[in-house]
């Protein structure tokens, strides 16, 4: 019987467990279908349309507004500040109210026996209630939960800190790819219609050329030399084509906008000149370790692990407790039902005293690695600065000289144009003369285009921000006002002075 009983109650306690076991569950392929549609349909929600041609400020404007990078880090600051709350109101004591009703089966009774004759000294009695209610309400006060706390606020404090200092990190490289992505979609609204008619009349060339050497019209070394020549330049006006196609798409990925959305840009007059920049390198290096957010953030990790140490050194401390309470009790036995109490109570965990020392060293050594991280960052963006800043003179350098060859190409197909004799060859000479005047203002316009990338590059390294305050409630037109008379000190080499201008560092790469 006893063996029934034991399997009975085993089998149950095992359908028990089996029915709380967690199973995975895969989403099903329904709910994917419908969260796919719901997200579609909330990524372009709540934007304000394209109604004009975009001007640079007005993309880096709606990619600030409406980018999910970054909203998705003002969303990290909105949650770091919630959790400051969180950790503030742990800083207070506990309140607490307490309400019950307590009942048993038999009267809490009891006897008492002499500890000298063992004898029962009293019948037995009681002094509680069968059935009794209780309430109330107790404010306790640690004051190392409340030192512990203090510090955890503190910390918390510095995270946002830290997730405002990412979000700048997330406009620096906005406006580093927007640059880049909107001068190229421009280049390619511009260029690109002109670019499919002379690479068809370049691959009709290549064409007649091939019969021109079949038929031995002219000389075969000649003919072979200007076919691969030509060949070349088609290869070339391929590869621009293509660059060319992708840089729309990207811009709309960048300002989240649909990619369906024939959304135009607007075309300068003429082709502007790519601004020169006025600041040293070593302008640009204080600039950047003043700015530049990862160092930021590093100084706020380091305030953080400082933090720390304070909070395990106060763990060690003994613990003092100071509880107040309002009573009642409904017990008829009682004389007064309704009572205060107060006290106070301290604790000491000798294990934590034993632990210090070992804990303490963890905590030094934690701002240790956050002040040789900093460094180590700063030594990474000085690099990054001088690197950036070789690489934009190049670009203006490559400019300058695809400037002038675009002159010399579109003089060129001038003269040849102007040419009154046409015969087989000189067309041959004037479309490769029309392919190659194409070709050098499509390398200069990308000239230009890497002009301002590289520029995007400089002013992401040294950690500039023109967005200032909330723009969450700010019309695209106006952000797009303010980015423009930022930018546009930028350009004029009125970059932001620091609170007391320090020395320029000599690291051995400002030296020209």
């Amino acid at each position: 019987m006893h063996y029934y009983k034991t399997l009975g109650l085993t089998l149950i306690a095992t359908a028990t467990l089996n029915s709380c076991a967690i199973v995975p569950e895969p989403v099903n392929p329904q709910d994917r279908l419908s969260s796919m549609i719901s997200d579609r349909a909330e990524m372009y929600r709540q934007q304000e349309p394209i109604n004009q041609p975009l001007t640079f400020y007005d993309a880096l404007a709606r990619a600030l507004k409406y980018n999910f990078d970054h909203r998705l880090t003002v969303m990290e600051v909105v949650l770091q500040d919630s959790q400051l709350e969180v950790a503030t109101i742990n800083m207070l004591p506990r309140l607490a109210i307490n309400a019950g009703y307590q009942g048993r089966q038999d009267e809490l009774a009891s006897s008492s026996q002499s500890v000298l004759t063992r004898r029962q000294s009293l019948e037995a009695s009681t002094s509680q209630d069968t059935s009794r209610g209780v309430a109330d309400l107790s404010f306790t006060w640690n004051l190392l939960d409340f030192g512990v706390s203090y510090f955890q606020a503190k910390q918390q404090a510095d995270r946002i800190l830290i997730a405002q200092e990412r979000r700048r990190k997330v406009i620096n490289n906005l406006i580093k790819e927007v640059l880049s992505a909107y001068w190229s979609a421009n280049i390619a609204d511009r260029l690109l219609p002109k670019l499919v008619p002379v690479l068809a009349d370049a691959e009709k060339a290549l064409a007649l050329s091939k019969t021109i050497g079949e038929d031995r019209l002219q000389p075969v070394v000649g003919t072979l030399e200007y076919q691969r020549s030509l060949l070349r330049t088609i290869a070339q006006l391929k590869k621009l084509k293509a660059d060319l196609s992708i840089a729309k798409p990207k811009l709309a990925g960048l300002i989240n906008a649909p990619m369906n959305t024939g959304f135009t840009l607007a075309k300068p007059e003429q082709t502007p000149e790519p601004p020169k920049l006025k600041a040293t390198p070593a302008e640009l290096e204080n600039l950047g370790l003043f700015y530049r957010p990862e160092l930021r953030e590093e100084i706020y990790q380091e305030r953080i692990s400082r933090n720390e140490v304070w909070k395990e050194m106060l763990k060690v401390l003994p613990g003092l407790t100071i509880p107040i309470s309002a009573n009642w009790d409904s017990n008829s036995f009682l004389v007064h039902s309704m009572w205060l109490e107060a006290g106070a109570r301290t604790t000491f965990n000798l294990v934590n005293l034993l632990a210090a020392p070992k804990v303490w060293r963890t905590a030094e050594t934690q701002v240790e690695v956050a002040r040789t991280r900093r460094k180590a960052l700063s030594v990474a963006a000085l690099v990054q600065i001088n690197i950036g800043y070789q690489q934009y003179l190049k670009a203006l350098d490559g400019y300058q000289s695809a400037t002038e060859l675009s002159k010399i190409d579109e003089s060129l197909f001038k003269a040849v144009t102007d040419n009154t004799e046409v015969d087989a060859g000189s067309e041959l000479d004037r479309i490769h003369a029309a392919t190659a005047a194409l070709a050098s203002q499509l390398e200069k316009e990308q000239s230009m285009s890497e002009v301002y990338a590289a520029l995007g590059n400089i002013y992401s390294s040294i950690g500039l921000d023109p967005a200032t305050g909330q723009i969450d409630h700010v019309t695209v037109r106006a952000l797009s006002v303010q980015l423009e008379k930022t930018l546009s000190r930028w350009y004029a080499g009125d970059l932001p002075k620091l609170p007391n201008e320090a020395a320029p560092l000599q690291t051995g790469l400002n030296k020209q």
